[in-house]
């Protein structure tokens, strides 16, 4: 005996749940500032976009510090 199986709702979840894990991949590798179509690439940024305001802050008081210490 056979049993049947419909392979239709199969094939449309499988193909959405391929679809979800392709688009959470390409999102991923958006967030982490790569190209998730060229292996190995970055997406290249300027320097004033990348540091965020805590770290030009942080830039900040370590420059401030260095200035200090060379005064004294």
């Amino acid at each position: 005996m056979y049993i049947l199986v419909p392979w239709k709702p199969v094939v449309l979840v499988w193909g959405l749940l391929n679809a979800m894990i392709f688009c959470g991949f390409v999102a991923s590798s958006v967030l982490e500032g790569k190209d998730p179509f060229a292996p190995g690439a970055t997406i290249t940024q300027p320097s004033a976009m990348k540091a965020t305001p805590a770290q030009a802050g942080q830039q900040r008081k370590h420059s401030h510090k260095a200035a200090q210490t060379r005064s004294q």
